[in-house]
């Protein structure tokens, strides 16, 4: 059963829904998207990248990643760079807590309808402070592209790195637009009517989807993009070491994300974890569902 958030029926006015939406465009989804291909680019900002951004040096300069360099020791570097996708990890997972959603509405008198919109700018702000300050070991582990000769080395290498990440990922974005892509970001939400009621879920399908790729695991957008940074011609200790953060992350992530999705389908979710892999399908299963 879902269980609602506070029944506060605030008017909000179509100038706070441009507000809202502009925001989106600028924060909820184009930075979460610049850290996808920053990470697929081998931790790299693809040159190719900035002739779509606007000319303003300010705009420009923000993207030229990183935005200094401190020095550091190499295990200052890792716990630097650990410290930084903790603070992402934490406002990520933080704020889609339903306590901290309620807390939002009831005492800050937040508009329910901007909650998908913020949780989207918050993550996205600490996603950029990620890329800006992450310190580069300048370590490669494996790279079987630097034989190859471009006519750009880096737009052409750049180029094969995020199409085989955006490959990989079809199953995942399939994924996205199943759930409804323009709910997934934000802009659904901010038009829906002030009378319709809003539930603990910002963003989802408010029935339980165990079909489809759901079968075989139940985070297959994770499964996907890990296997999108770890299958890839090259990879730095940068890339290696975000992944065994993000591993290190799910790990506390999702029993957290999952007992919000046990209040809201109750028994009917809890038999569904205890009968699908969270990340990794097993084969056994595959075969046998297939």
């Amino acid at each position: 059963m879902i269980s609602p958030l506070p029944d506060i029926t605030r008017e909000v006015n179509i100038l706070n829904r441009i507000i809202w939406f502009l925001m989106n465009i600028l924060f909820g989804g184009f930075i979460s998207m610049t850290m996808l291909v920053w990470v697929s680019c081998d931790m790299e900002m693809p040159n190719f990248f900035f002739p779509v951004l606007p000319s303003s040096s300010f705009i420009q300069s923000i993207f030229h990643v990183p935005w200094i360099d401190m020095k550091l020791i190499f295990p200052c570097k890792i716990l630097f760079n650990a410290f930084l996708f903790a603070l992402f990890g934490f406002v990520h997972t933080f704020f889609a807590r339903n306590d901290v959603q309620q807390y939002l509405i009831t005492r800050l008198s937040f508009p329910p309808l901007a909650l998908r919109t913020f949780y989207l700018i918050s993550t996205n702000i600490t996603a950029w402070l990620l890329m800006g300050l992450w310190q580069h070991t300048s370590i490669q582990l494996w790279d079987f592209l630097k034989n190859y000769t471009f006519q750009d080395e880096y737009r052409g290498r750049h180029l094969i790195l995020l199409i085989i990440f955006t490959l990989i990922n079809l199953p995942g974005m399939c994924v996205v637009i199943q759930f409804d892509s323009l709910e997934f970001f934000g802009f659904k939400q901010i038009y829906q009517s002030t009378s319709c009621p809003i539930i603990s879920r910002t963003t989802g399908m408010n029935k339980l989807v165990t079909d489809g790729i759901f079968k075989f695991c139940r985070h297959p957008m994770y499964l996907f993009l890990l296997l999108g940074c770890i299958i890839s011609p090259s990879v730095s200790l940068d890339k290696f070491l975000f992944i065994i953060y993000a591993i290190l992350y799910l790990y506390i992530a999702i029993p957290i994300e999952e007992k919000k999705l046990e209040k809201i389908f109750g028994q009917a979710y809890i038999d569904y974890k205890n009968e699908v892999p969270s990340i990794i399908p097993k084969l056994y299963n595959i075969k046998k569902k297939i």
